[in-house]
Protein backbone atom coordinates (compact mmCIF):
# COMPACT_ATOMS: atom_id res chain seq x y z
CA UNK A 1 0.00 0.00 0.00
CA UNK A 2 2.87 2.38 0.75
CA UNK A 3 4.36 1.78 -2.69
CA UNK A 4 1.02 2.73 -4.26
CA UNK A 5 0.99 5.97 -2.27
CA UNK A 6 4.54 6.82 -3.31
CA UNK A 7 3.75 6.14 -6.97
CA UNK A 8 0.63 8.31 -6.72
CA UNK A 9 2.56 11.20 -5.14
CA UNK A 10 5.29 10.99 -7.79
CA UNK A 11 2.63 10.91 -10.53
CA UNK A 12 0.93 14.01 -9.11
CA UNK A 13 4.30 15.79 -8.86
CA UNK A 14 4.99 15.05 -12.53
CA UNK A 15 1.54 16.36 -13.47
CA UNK A 16 2.16 19.56 -11.51
CA UNK A 17 5.58 20.00 -13.13
CA UNK A 18 3.96 19.54 -16.55
CA UNK A 19 1.34 22.14 -15.64
CA UNK A 20 4.14 24.47 -14.57
CA UNK A 21 5.92 24.11 -17.89
CA UNK A 22 2.74 24.42 -19.98
CA UNK A 23 1.32 27.49 -18.20
CA UNK A 24 3.65 30.45 -18.33
CA UNK A 25 1.01 32.80 -16.84
CA UNK A 26 2.36 34.99 -14.07
CA UNK A 27 0.88 36.44 -10.90
CA UNK A 28 1.69 40.12 -10.39
CA UNK A 29 2.36 39.76 -6.66
CA UNK A 30 2.56 36.98 -4.04
CA UNK A 31 2.79 37.80 -0.33
CA UNK A 32 4.91 35.32 1.62
CA UNK A 33 4.96 35.88 5.40
CA UNK A 34 7.47 38.77 5.51
CA UNK A 35 8.32 39.07 1.85
CA UNK A 36 6.55 39.99 -1.37
CA UNK A 37 7.48 38.28 -4.62
CA UNK A 38 6.59 39.91 -7.91
CA UNK A 39 5.84 38.39 -11.29
CA UNK A 40 5.73 34.74 -10.12
CA UNK A 41 4.42 31.93 -12.37
CA UNK A 42 1.00 30.71 -11.21
CA UNK A 43 1.90 27.05 -11.65
CA UNK A 44 4.98 27.50 -9.45
CA UNK A 45 2.78 28.82 -6.67
CA UNK A 46 0.52 25.77 -7.06
CA UNK A 47 3.51 23.41 -7.01
CA UNK A 48 5.02 25.00 -3.89
CA UNK A 49 1.65 24.91 -2.12
CA UNK A 50 1.29 21.21 -2.99
CA UNK A 51 4.79 20.43 -1.71
CA UNK A 52 4.11 22.22 1.58
CA UNK A 53 0.89 20.23 1.89
CA UNK A 54 2.84 17.01 1.32
CA UNK A 55 5.34 18.03 3.97
CA UNK A 56 2.57 18.79 6.47
CA UNK A 57 0.77 15.50 5.85
CA UNK A 58 4.09 13.64 6.01
CA UNK A 59 4.92 15.11 9.41
CA UNK A 60 1.52 14.17 10.84
CA UNK A 61 1.81 10.68 9.34
CA UNK A 62 5.23 10.13 10.90
CA UNK A 63 3.92 11.27 14.29
CA UNK A 64 0.97 8.90 13.96
CA UNK A 65 3.26 6.00 12.98
CA UNK A 66 5.51 6.61 15.98
CA UNK A 67 2.52 6.66 18.34
CA UNK A 68 1.19 3.44 16.79
CA UNK A 69 4.53 1.67 17.15
CA UNK A 70 4.80 2.72 20.80
CA UNK A 71 1.27 1.41 21.44
CA UNK A 72 2.05 -1.88 19.66
CA UNK A 73 5.22 -2.33 21.73
CA UNK A 74 3.25 -1.66 24.94
CA UNK A 75 0.52 -4.13 23.98
CA UNK A 76 3.08 -6.82 23.08
CA UNK A 77 4.67 -6.50 26.53
CA UNK A 78 1.23 -6.69 28.15
CA UNK A 79 0.40 -9.78 26.08
CA UNK A 80 3.65 -11.48 27.11
CA UNK A 81 2.95 -10.72 30.78
CA UNK A 82 -0.58 -12.16 30.48
CA UNK A 83 0.70 -15.29 28.72
CA UNK A 84 3.30 -15.78 31.46
CA UNK A 85 0.58 -15.40 34.10
CA UNK A 86 -1.63 -17.90 32.25
CA UNK A 87 1.19 -20.44 32.10
CA UNK A 88 1.85 -19.95 35.82
CA UNK A 89 -1.84 -20.56 36.56
CA UNK A 90 -1.87 -23.70 34.43
CA UNK A 91 1.21 -25.01 36.20
CA UNK A 92 -0.23 -24.08 39.59
CA UNK A 93 -3.23 -26.35 39.15
CA UNK A 94 -1.05 -29.21 37.90
CA UNK A 95 1.31 -28.90 40.88
CA UNK A 96 -1.60 -28.74 43.36
CA UNK A 97 -3.21 -31.91 41.99
CA UNK A 98 0.13 -33.71 41.99
CA UNK A 99 0.73 -32.85 45.66
CA UNK A 100 -2.65 -34.22 46.79
CA UNK A 101 -1.70 -37.79 45.88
Amino acid sequence: MNILRIILVIFICFILIAITLLNPERIPEVNIIFETKRNVPLASVILVAYLFGLLTVGIFTIISEIKSKIEIRKLKKEKEALLAELNDLRNYFLVEKGEEK
